[in-house]
């Protein structure tokens, strides 16, 4: 269930939690222009939409939005995308936005073809904010569920933040 198969496409339909999504905008401070190119029910575009200095956009194929024929420029894309489409999503996001945050397992950002993705598009990553798995109907697994900012031109370090996991595993994180 962790990526789903391509012939049950209603198991990549798995929605963010509203508390979830807001404290990953509230992390990360988008302004500009930001689009969430997978609304779904509305979470992330709804954080989105409440940050100051932001003019949200969205795109959602159940509602005839489809983001892989969006074409403009925004200034950040923040979403939780189908994680059985994540490769070509991360290859559509690259050309249309300066900073992308993807909700998904930290094994979908740590693989040589996404790796050579990310250089070749001309982004660094910047920040894996490790968050908490939600409970059903979200995929369980043993994989860390993170918020993956890659920004463009940026070389400097990745940052792993746990902020979010520290209420929950206080002792285990130290």
């Amino acid at each position: 269930m962790l990526c789903p198969s391509s012939n049950q496409p209603e198991h990549d339909l798995v929605m963010t939690p509203p508390h979830l999504a807001e404290r990953i905008v509230n992390h990360f401070k988008p302004s500009g222009r930001v689009l969430d190119p997978c609304r779904g029910q509305g979470a992330f575009y709804d954080a989105i939409a409440k940050q100051p200095g932001v003019e949200p956009h969205w795109c959602e194929i159940t509602q005839g939005r489809d983001f892989f024929e969006e074409t403009g420029h925004f200034d950040w894309l923040i979403t939780n995308p189908p994680w059985s489409k994540l490769r070509k999503f991360l290859l559509h996001a690259m050309p249309l936005a300066d900073n992308i945050v993807l909700l998904a397992t930290l094994t979908h950002f740590d693989t040589r073809a996404r790796d050579m993705d990310i250089y070749q598009g001309g982004f660094g990553r910047r920040e894996a904010l490790l968050v908490h798995h939600p409970g059903p109907p979200w995929p369980s697994s043993g994989f860390l569920l993170c918020a993956y900012h890659l920004q463009r031109g940026y070389t400097g370090p990745l940052y792993f933040t746990r902020d979010l996991l520290k209420s929950r595993f206080r002792g285990f994180f130290g």
